[in-house]
């Protein structure tokens, strides 16, 4: 038994939990589940951090998992079709939303044929310059189900939000919830563990208390005003440094996001 201080991160573990934990209940989600995900976690973590990579064995002592288990999970097929029709979703609409070619000379996106040509591309033509490697019907099936584009009487396609926002408790908005906070708390991560040479990712945030429901209300409708625009001139020149890159082998991801927590604690007396 261990006689040191304990590691302050055990204690943090269980308040990092809790929003899981209430998305959890929230879908129905089983103690039996949510172990299966940490077993995967645990295995997929040692395969990340260990060089080379170990075999069942040396996981199974990282983790202190069964050697079964870490054979079964490493052999289980890991493809994500819903994150990936999700990301693919959002990049067709920032793509849409700054291209020029599928501007009007308002510069807002143009209502799209289906099929394209030349002079006038469409929305297959769209797809793939955005360069997602899915067919142009599965992203577009996505979109209309998602009320981000609509069909018009004459057969063009009319995009109705410039920002990809699934619906609520759709497999969507499971794949973004998962896209995003997977990303926030891998960078997070990162800061945490990295070593003392490792430059660290910039991970900041402005937090404030005892303030009156206007104030907070003041607060975040000027953070998302402002997180807003940011985004969007982020999302239009990494659009412009994609096409730029068209052509190159470079494999480089960039993710960027923000996000706002008012929040109104209810008076209990007693």
């Amino acid at each position: 038994m261990s006689t040191g201080p304990r590691d302050p991160f055990e204690n943090a573990l269980a308040d990092l939990l809790i929003p899981l934990a209430r998305a959890m209940v929230a879908r129905g989600v089983t103690i039996g589940t949510a172990t299966e995900a940490l077993k995967k976690a645990l295995v997929a973590a040692a395969e990340e951090d260990s060089d080379p990579p170990p075999n069942d064995s040396r996981v199974s002592a990282l983790t202190g998992l069964h050697r079964k288990d870490v054979k079964r999970l490493r052999s289980e097929d890991k493809d994500v079709p819903e994150r990936r029709s999700c990301s693919a979703a959002a990049l067709v609409v920032g793509y849409w939303s700054t291209a020029p070619q599928y501007l009007s000379k308002d510069n807002q996106p143009r209502d799209l044929p289906r099929k394209g040509s030349d002079d006038d591309p469409g929305f297959d033509d769209l797809v793939r310059q955005s360069r997602i490697d899915m067919a142009p019907g599965t992203i577009l099936k996505t979109l209309v189900d998602q009320r981000l584009v609509t069909k018009l009487k004459g057969g063009n396609l009319r995009l109705l939000s410039k920002a990809f926002v699934p619906t609520a408790g759709s497999a969507e908005q499971v794949a973004a919830y998962r896209a995003t906070l997977s990303a926030h708390l891998a960078a997070a991560t990162h800061n945490l563990i990295a070593g003392e040479a490792e430059p660290l990712h910039f991970d900041r945030a402005v937090r404030y208390s005892h303030l009156s429901a206007a104030s907070v209300e003041e607060l975040r409708a000027i953070s998302a005003d402002k997180a807003q625009q940011l985004l969007q001139d982020i999302n239009a020149r990494a659009r412009q440094l994609q096409d730029k890159d068209q052509d190159s082998e470079q494999k480089g991801r960039f993710v960027a996001g923000t996000y706002i927590l008012p929040t109104f604690p209810e008076n209990k007396e007693g």
